[in-house]
């Protein structure tokens, strides 16, 4: 709902300038520049490098708890129920743990990739920025996901948009 009414504001705000002859709308492909961008291919692959370091870790850890179960299940036979139940809560504990593990290694390769990926980023913005204005744009779009990257200056219609939202919910509810 909030993404609609911004919509519709920015909507209103550029219909005047259209109307003029004024408009000048790009686009800019956020995913592919930042794939472009040396900066960008060089945090690539420095991500690239530490997911597999991650993944070797977790993947040796992995194998060796295979091998525990496995062990487990050969020799399970020959054990007492008690001596069972405590290695399969032995080996449980330890996948538990493994699971834990992996979901935190990726937690931290999503952190490291905003990291280094947040400052191309925001050069790439501020390119746009410079771009837009040079070009005398309106509005550029993000290609894929219809994100404003840059908006000329103009007329701020938030205080209007909230009053006139507010102005038909309370009408709606009458």
């Amino acid at each position: 709902m909030k993404l609609r009414l911004i919509i519709v504001a920015m909507v209103f705000s550029f219909l005047t300038q259209a109307a003029e002859g004024g408009f000048k709308l790009g686009f800019v492909d956020l995913q592919k520049t930042l794939q472009g961008v040396e900066a960008g291919k060089t945090a690539k692959s420095t991500l690239e490098k530490e997911v597999t370091a991650k993944r070797t870790g977790l993947e040796k850890q992995q194998q060796q708890l295979q091998k525990e179960a496995e062990e487990f299940e050969k020799k399970s036979g020959l054990m007492n129920e008690a001596a069972k139940t405590q290695k399969q809560q032995e080996l449980q504990k330890k996948f538990a743990e493994l699971q834990k593990t992996a979901a935190e290694s990726q937690m931290e390769l999503q952190k490291r990739e905003r990291e280094l990926t947040k400052p191309i980023i925001d050069e790439i913005r501020s390119v746009v920025e410079a771009l837009g204005r040079e070009k005398g744009m309106t509005l550029v779009l993000e290609k894929n996901e219809g994100a404003v990257l840059y908006a000329q200056s103009g007329e701020d219609l938030t205080e209007a948009v909230i009053e006139r939202f507010n102005t038909r919910s309370k009408s709606k509810k009458k």
